[in-house]
């Protein structure tokens, strides 16, 4: 009755074998068999060193583009006084003085990374689109010096506007409150590696309304299933029938159903809150539609020990002919001094004292 596959020298070959017959003791000493957690290759160590590579080159390409960046922030905000004067020893040549101001910040902007040659780049390395005369230019990244194109539909580069603050305002810049606004032309691939983290820090930060609201639907969720134990716990003694339970316990009970009450109350309105929030993602609505479906559900499933204690109460009432007296000297039943406990419940006259949610 045990078949395995065996190779043509009769060795187990559970990959290329063929189907035997073979005896209950070759069967179960073969290799695997009482393994039963199958074989474990970790390759966390091994994927932590190749994640680490990664993470320190990315983290050096950061910090060589963010250098740049605040170099050729700092000579524009402040440039040089070689940069703006004629003469021997000046950062411009003759034919760049006489150009302007336009060719003063090329100047400055070349000195902090080489332009890449205009000749040699035929498409742009983004889109692939080839450059012409006038109707699609070469533009250059300030950053790291590639050619590439400003088209608005591709945005392989564009121009990003920074705020520096500066201590003597040059002509180059416009300078308001003590700071100046400069435009720096960026390729995609710069703008990602210096600005996608600090934006992915930014947006952790700064919740949407949509997440605040869950997490406070959380809250309260967490709050309630931590209160639930300890109000099941003082349900216990107004279970015994024959210890009837005292004023002590009764209040306490009552405390804890009333607290319990005003979670579930301030858990409703959030899960409410989140159903009916305006979007015009249907995607988002089914969202915000689920969330509630499964609040309500927990609401339903964690109510119930608040049902029972009132019928708990009136079993006990009935068992016991005991009374409490006031310092009044007045005579009181448990419905009477759960009353003056709890304001969540509503007392129905009737032959019989009910209690009711």
């Amino acid at each position: 009755m045990y078949q395995m596959k065996l190779s043509r020298s009769a060795v187990h070959e559970p990959v290329r074998g063929y189907w035997y017959r073979v005896c209950e003791t070759c069967y179960k000493s073969r290799e695997g068999y009482n393994d039963h957690n199958g074989f474990v290759r970790d390759h966390t160590q091994n994927f932590a060193a190749i994640r680490r590579k990664r993470v320190d080159k990315q983290t050096l390409e950061i910090s060589r583009l963010e250098k740049r960046l605040t170099k050729l922030t700092q000579l524009l905000a402040n440039p040089p006084v070689e940069a703006l004067a004629n003469g021997d020893g000046s950062l411009l040549s003759p034919v760049s003085a006489l150009n302007g101001q336009r060719n003063q910040r090329r100047v400055l902007e070349q000195s902090v990374v080489t332009w890449e040659e205009d000749a040699k780049v035929l498409r742009c390395p983004f889109c692939q689109q080839e450059f012409g005369s006038w109707t699609f230019r070469r533009h250059h990244c300030r950053i790291c010096g590639k050619v590439v194109c400003a088209d608005p539909q591709t945005g392989c580069s564009s121009e990003v506007g920074l705020n520096v603050a500066n201590t003597s305002p040059g002509p180059l810049e416009k300078a308001e409150g003590g700071s100046t606004y400069i435009a720096i032309r960026m390729c995609r691939g710069c703008k990602s590696t210096i600005f996608a983290k600090r934006d992915f820090v930014e947006s952790i930060i700064q919740k949407p309304a949509d997440q605040r609201a869950y997490e406070t639907l959380r809250q309260f969720e967490r709050g309630i299933e931590l209160l639930l134990p300890t109000f099941q716990r003082a349900l216990v003694p107004l279970q015994d029938e024959d210890n009837p339970p005292n004023h002590a316990q009764i209040q306490e009970a009552a405390k804890l159903r009333k607290r319990l009450t005003n979670s579930f109350t301030k858990y409703d309105v959030a899960a409410r809150r989140i159903r009916d929030m305006k979007t015009d993602s249907a995607t988002q609505q089914r969202l915000q539609k689920a969330i509630y479906q499964a609040a309500s559900s927990f609401l339903h499933m964690h109510m119930l020990p608040l049902k029972n204690l009132p019928r708990l109460l009136k079993h006990s009432n009935s068992s016991s002919a005991k009374s409490h007296l006031t310092p009044n000297g007045h005579t009181t039943r448990h419905g009477d001094v759960l009353e003056t406990a709890s304001q969540t419940r509503t007392k129905v006259h009737g032959p019989e004292d009910d209690w009711r949610l």
